[in-house]
């Protein structure tokens, strides 16, 4: 059986510097992986299906669901801009970008923290909407593709 980490705080947050997606902490690489409709286990860690990772990451969306239940969103801008949700409420933005060298795809974070340092996600195989991401330190995690949301536009908050 596979097993990865669920995650916990901030997701990819930490992972970006933070996807960061600000300060993205796992738990023992020995726990299930827990994925966003509350799985564990083997069901949740299905065999790839050996479709490749997006080539395009603009315009998409991703979710985890942290230990504690909380669901954690991030949309990625075709802008290079990204913003991560808490339990549907704005929890951070920044930066994204994709670096594909000699097969060395990356998916990197900076979040506009101040503090916010570059985190990278190497991208797996898609499992039908699951594409798992390996961050430092063999931080693994599992994220269900979500339908994008596009940035609500200036006028629409001012209404």
């Amino acid at each position: 059986m596979r097993r990865g980490v669920t995650i916990t705080g901030r997701w990819l947050a930490a992972a970006i510097g933070p996807l960061a997606l600000a300060a993205c902490t796992g738990q023992k690489a020995d726990q299930p992986l827990s994925t966003d409709t509350g799985e564990t286990g083997a069901s949740a860690t299905a065999t790839p299906s050996g479709e490749p990772a997006p080539e395009a990451f603009a315009a998409t969306g991703w979710r985890a669901l942290a230990e504690d239940g909380a669901r954690y969103t991030t949309y990625l801008d075709p802008d290079g801009t990204y913003r991560d949700l808490r339990n549907g409420d704005p929890w951070q933005t920044g930066s994204w970008r994709y670096l594909d060298s000699e097969g060395d795809k990356r998916l990197c974070f900076k979040p506009d923290d101040e503090n916010g340092l570059e985190r990278c996600w190497q991208p797996g195989r898609m499992s039908g909407d699951r594409l798992r991401a390996k961050g430092d330190g063999g931080v693994t995690i599992e994220l269900k593709r979500v339908e994008y949301q596009p940035p609500a536009e200036a006028d629409d908050a001012a209404a």
